[in-house]
């Protein structure tokens, strides 16, 4: 695990425990941790598309690519 995702994922977790809350009247271990889980590999997703699409983009000529 990142440790540096912690943070973002807890707050991604808790964005998608608010979507589900009307439907459960408590949070169980399982659905925070479903919730944990889902959000840490969303954010691994997206950050490997990103790293994706910058080798892409640094392939192209002329192409600009802000890798900060």
């Amino acid at each position: 695990m990142i440790q540096e995702l912690i943070g973002p994922t807890a707050t991604l977790a808790a964005a998608i425990l608010s979507k589900i809350e009307n439907e459960h009247s408590e949070f169980t271990r399982e659905i925070i941790t479903s919730a944990f889980e889902e959000a840490y590999f969303t954010l691994l997703e997206g950050m490997d598309r990103v790293d994706r699409e910058v080798e892409r983009r640094k392939k192209r000529p002329g192409a600009f690519v802000d890798i900060g």
